[in-house]
């Protein structure tokens, strides 16, 4: 048996209305904070109504949300130097994976003089981050407890993983509330989102027994959300299940590792800015296909999850007809179900195969691949 290590600071909020904790957690610790919110939460007005929840306990508040239509690296860029000049203790992070991002990066570097392209460089922050506290408001991201972040580096527009400083994330509030905000096939699509990448988890050569129980359980309720959610897309117990699930994926994950959908998607979103969860829905039906030849017997675990299935059947019959029933829902969604219907050239995309090989955890995928292999998967999505 492989040697095990667990450890995470975090605290993790997950329940309704759980957002209403932040200021307990503020709590002896700050009067000032620095918000870092995804600017298409303007709608659900979810920033306006932190901030007033924060400032009706007497905290200052100062709002960062220049991020749209930008490369992440820029925003980082103009963050920290809001940062810093405002000396800002506590940083915050709301929305998306982009904004969860761009927020954990700030609180890596605000402590020292180190630039963000000085860290893309190489050069990792040494000093300790700021407190850090991360409110989801979609159903996923893999890299929640890991300490890990996706930037786009705008010199080149490539997607780069960095780790920040072990155990940055100080605070997680997963509150369904806040997931309000997606329309019905947003919802469906961060939800697949969300279960690729525990799958891959699931199956990754990194997998011990606390990522299984997690991952495994983890995926179960995605899809259990994601069949309520596509007949009623605010049905409050299914968010519950997707905040639950998305907790249990990111620790799953932070012993475990993401894998080659993850790699792909981060890497075209990038560079041809599709959003990620389209990716992944293209993305994971042709991903199982692949895993039910590389590791049959795990696919073949998840079939009940998925679908009616017969205790006699072989793992083949198992994993086939569970990539079945993936398809079968992603067809309800009735959005695009090739790459090609994104308009990018297929010769451009051997550049994205270029940057998903060079993520480190793409070394612990069920088979070894090289940028090659990686390019003919995504011709085989195209």
């Amino acid at each position: 048996m492989t040697d095990f290590n667990f450890y995470t600071p975090a605290n993790c909020y997950i329940s309704q209305d759980a957002i209403y904790k932040l200021p307990m957690v503020l709590e002896n610790m700050s009067d000032r904070a620095m918000l870092i919110a995804d600017p298409a939460l303007s709608e659900a007005k979810t920033a306006e109504r932190l901030s007033s929840i924060l400032e009706g306990r007497g905290r200052q508040l100062i709002i960062f949300d220049d991020m749209e239509n930008r490369p992440s690296s820029e925003s980082v860029e103009d963050a920290l130097n809001m940062a810093r000049a405002a000396r800002v203790p506590f940083i915050i992070g709301l929305g998306g994976i982009k904004a969860l991002h761009i927020a954990k990066a700030v609180a890596a570097l605000a402590n020292g003089d180190l630039s963000i392209y000085e860290w893309l460089d190489g050069e990792p922050p040494i000093k300790d981050p700021l407190p850090l506290a991360l409110i989801p408001t979609s159903y996923r991201d893999p890299f929640l407890l890991s300490g890990g972040l996706v930037l786009n580096d705008a010199r080149s527009g490539r997607a780069r993983l960095l780790n920040a400083q072990k155990g940055i994330e100080k605070h997680i509030i997963l509150d369904p509330n806040v997931f309000r905000g997606l329309s019905g096939k947003s919802s469906a699509a961060v939800l697949i989102d969300g279960a690729m990448s525990a799958i891959e988890g699931y199956v990754s050569n990194r997998e011990n027994f606390l990522s299984n129980m997690a991952l495994k359980e983890a995926s179960g309720l995605y899809i259990k959300a994601l069949d309520v959610i596509l007949k009623r897309p605010d049905d409050p117990q299914a968010r519950l299940d997707a905040a639950r699930a998305c907790f249990l994926t990111a620790l799953g994950l932070s012993v475990s590792a993401p894998g080659l959908g993850t790699a792909v998607s981060f890497a075209i979103n990038a560079r041809w800015k599709v959003p990620k969860a389209n990716l992944a829905v293209v993305i994971f039906p042709y991903l199982l296909d692949r895993l039910s030849r590389s590791r049959p017997e795990k696919i073949a675990s998840l079939a009940p999850l998925f679908c009616e299935t017969d205790p006699d059947e072989s793992s083949a019959s198992l994993a086939a007809k569970m990539v079945e029933s993936v398809r079968t829902r992603l067809g309800l969604l009735l959005i695009p179900s090739r790459l090609n219907d994104f308009n990018i050239p297929l010769e451009r995309l051997s550049e994205s195969a270029e940057t998903a090989r060079r993520f480190d955890f793409m070394n612990f995928l069920p088979q070894t691949m090289t940028v090659e292999d990686v390019f003919d998967f995504i011709k085989t999505v195209y």
